[in-house]
């Protein structure tokens, strides 16, 4: 996967595995910018202050097109992801919205099955061939 595509896109289907992928370290990095923040140490550095600001520039930029794919997935528009600023609410349905529930099957108007679900063979085989099982996660 495009990690270009995955932290500044907001085209495309994300599924469940990529968005906790992407999503994890991203919030690692805004962790300690976050306490440095709330220390009360921000104003004493201007320097630091400026790079705590592209960093969550970064973060805030990031996790918007990650959950805007996630949501894509899902088959809901990227209005939704006003829904992750509300306070108690939105933690709970990045959660179980995003990093929880599956994506749609097949295709949908965002684009194609990231798990390639509802396509056709890709070695042209018959559909009735029941000697493969696949388990989608």
């Amino acid at each position: 996967m495009n990690q270009k595509w995955a932290l500044f896109s907001f085209q495309g289907r994300m599924r469940r595995r990529d968005y906790w992928l992407y999503s994890l370290p991203v919030l690692l990095v805004s962790l300690p910018v976050l306490f440095y923040s709330a220390s009360g140490n921000a104003g004493s550095n201007p320097v630091l202050e400026v790079l705590s600001l592209v960093i969550i520039g970064f973060v805030f930029w990031a996790s918007a097109a990650l959950n805007v794919k996630r949501l894509h997935d899902r088959n809901k528009s990227a209005w939704w992801v006003i829904v992750t600023f509300l306070p108690y609410i939105g933690p709970i349905f990045v959660i179980v919205e995003l990093g929880i529930l599956d994506g749609t099957k097949g295709p949908n108007q965002f684009g194609a099955d990231p798990k390639g679900r509802g396509e056709p063979p890709a070695n042209g085989g018959s559909a009735g061939n029941k000697d493969t099982m696949t388990i989608d996660i």
